[in-house]
C-alpha cells in the first residue's frame, strides 16, 4: 500500500523547497482506483498553505491548487496581539 503522506511530501518538496514537514496537515483523502484526492494544510518560511492535490501512485499530478491563506508575519503580529 502507497504511503500517502510520503508521496505528498515528496511532491510538495519538489513544488516549495523551503516547505516544512512536520507541518503538513492532511484532511482529507479519497481513493479512486489509482489515483488519489487530497486536500489539507502545510507551513513554509513564507506562510501557512491549503492545498488539493489529485496524483496517482508513481507521483504523476494530475490537479495541483496550492493557495496561501495566511503570511507568517501576520500570524506573528495576531498571536502577539493575543497575549497583550
Amino acid at each position: 500500500m502507497l504511503d500517502i503522506r510520503d508521496m505528498l511530501i515528496k511532491i510538495l518538496k519538489k513544488i516549495d523547497p523551503n516547505f516544512d514537514e512536520n507541518s503538513l496537515d492532511i484532511k482529507f483523502v479519497q481513493e479512486y482506483k489509482n489515483r488519489y484526492d487530497t486536500f489539507g494544510q502545510f507551513k513554509d518560511d513564507k506562510g501557512i498553505y491549503e492545498f488539493a492535490l489529485s496524483f496517482d501512485n508513481k507521483g504523476k499530478i494530475y490537479r495541483q491548487h496550492i493557495n496561501m491563506i495566511q503570511t507568517t508575519k501576520f500570524r506573528d503580529e495576531l498571536e502577539k496581539k493575543m497575549r497583550e
